[in-house]
């Protein structure tokens, strides 16, 4: 099965390893390797829980267990999982999308990847993928968005919080994203389709005969016969014989498009 998160996979990596999470327990981790869970404060060992198998209201009230321990007074933070996402952060995201998020919803690896697309995504990743945000734009909003990711300077976005890796760890991994990105993108959306150009030629070549048609007995058919000394009475005669073929293409429009649809699927090949 392939990885619906391939393209965005080395920047969730990098997250990984500026968040300090992928050293053991991933996205079973808590604040502080679980030293922030109901006072249970050990060296260096926290409460271990299963994330993975909670639902997302069991992962909230968590997170609010979390807020309230007395040794979280200073960091007074909530981040769990792989990503370190915040109640707050989570609760947005479920008001958000409610259908995608259920309270009955695991907190599973799936899940936690998700979040953190979301959150790329929130932060413009695809608007820069596209050309339309500059890459220290970029970088500065991951780094508000996760404290550990650096601005483009070096340093942390917040007061007293130190990035966990440098500017050019964070090119480089963006470099790859680009990369895969691009080579994921079918081949019409990276270069100018041809198709619909051929279309626009077979639907001129078809129906140019029509405004010749129109051209010549229209208003070059009674210019002719002014030109050419005719009496009033056979101008007259030449301009209603324009106007009837005129109604007539009109009554017949639906053919003609028809026939229009019918070159166009014979280009595209449906």
């Amino acid at each position: 099965m392939s990885d619906p998160y391939y393209v965005y996979r080395p920047m969730l990596g990098l997250i990984g390893t500026s968040e300090g999470t992928d050293r053991g327990r991933g996205y079973n981790e808590t604040l502080g390797y679980g030293i922030m869970l109901d006072g249970k404060v050990t060296k260096g060992k926290g409460t271990s829980v299963n994330l993975i198998g909670m639902t997302l209201d069991q992962v909230d009230a968590l997170q609010t267990r979390m807020l309230k321990d007395p040794d979280n007074s200073r960091l007074n933070s909530s981040a769990v999982g792989l990503y370190q996402i915040v109640r707050t952060t989570m609760r947005d995201i479920r008001k958000a999308m409610p259908d995608r998020y259920p309270g009955s919803r695991l907190f599973d690896a799936d899940c936690q990847d998700e979040m953190a697309c979301y959150l790329l995504g929130q932060r413009g990743i695809d608007k820069y993928l596209a050309g339309r945000l500059s890459e220290d734009t970029l970088l500065s909003n991951l780094a508000h968005e996760w404290a550990s990711l650096p601005l483009p300077s070096g340093k942390g976005a917040y007061d007293g919080q130190r990035a966990a890796v440098t500017p050019v760890q964070v090119r480089a991994v963006l470099a790859e994203v680009r990369a895969r990105h691009k080579a994921g993108q079918p081949v019409e959306m990276i270069e100018k389709p041809v198709v619909p150009a051929k279309v626009e030629d077979k639907v001129k070549e078809k129906t140019s005969w029509w405004q010749k048609v129109t051209g010549v007995v229209g208003g070059g058919g009674v210019g002719a016969g002014w030109l050419f000394g005719l009496d009033w009475q056979t101008v007259a005669i030449i301009a209603g014989a324009a106007v009837l073929i005129l109604l007539l293409i009109v009554l017949l429009r639906r053919q003609i498009i028809g026939a229009v649809q019918d070159i166009r699927q014979a280009v595209e090949g449906r």
